[in-house]
């Protein structure tokens, strides 16, 4: 919901600067009240967890209205596949690197480390954390609307 909202009302798309600060106000409130209500977190896992919201909010803002791309969120990563040799360049700019095996750029928050010799598929990756996909279509058809 809140990727809709900000393709609508962000100000590169002719929305108000005070529209999306409102939003992105809520959405953080929502997040950390999400986070904060989970009994198994530690204190440790909650502090990460808000960095990680916090994170991926901002890395979503900067690449939310590229072209022919597919954007996926799976678990706290972040996975741009499509026609992205034309921002390429844009991507690394952005903190974004280039899996050869995955053929797809990815952005993950703070410091990882494989601790396993396995390969996983995208398929098992998403199998494995769950997958939330930018439906571009629909937010285009929002717009026009």
């Amino acid at each position: 919901m809140y990727r809709k909202l900000a393709l609508l009302h962000h100000p590169d798309r002719g929305g108000s600067t005070q529209d999306m600060q409102e939003i992105n106000a809520e959405y953080e409130l929502l997040s950390k009240k999400l986070i904060n209500s989970n009994t198994t977190f530690s204190e440790g896992r909650k502090y990460y967890e808000h960095s990680v919201s916090a994170e991926i909010m901002q890395k979503i803002n900067q690449i939310l209205f590229f072209e022919d791309v597919t954007i996926e969120i799976i678990g706290s990563w972040i996975w741009i596949s499509g026609n992205t040799k034309p921002i390429k360049e844009l991507l690394k700019e952005r903190g974004f690197r280039f899996s050869n095996n995955k053929t797809a750029w990815y952005w993950y928050y703070g410091d990882y480390r494989k601790m396993s010799h396995k390969s996983f598929s995208m398929d098992d990756i998403r199998a494995m954390w769950g997958t939330e996909e930018v439906e571009k279509q629909k937010m285009k058809s929002q717009l026009a609307s």
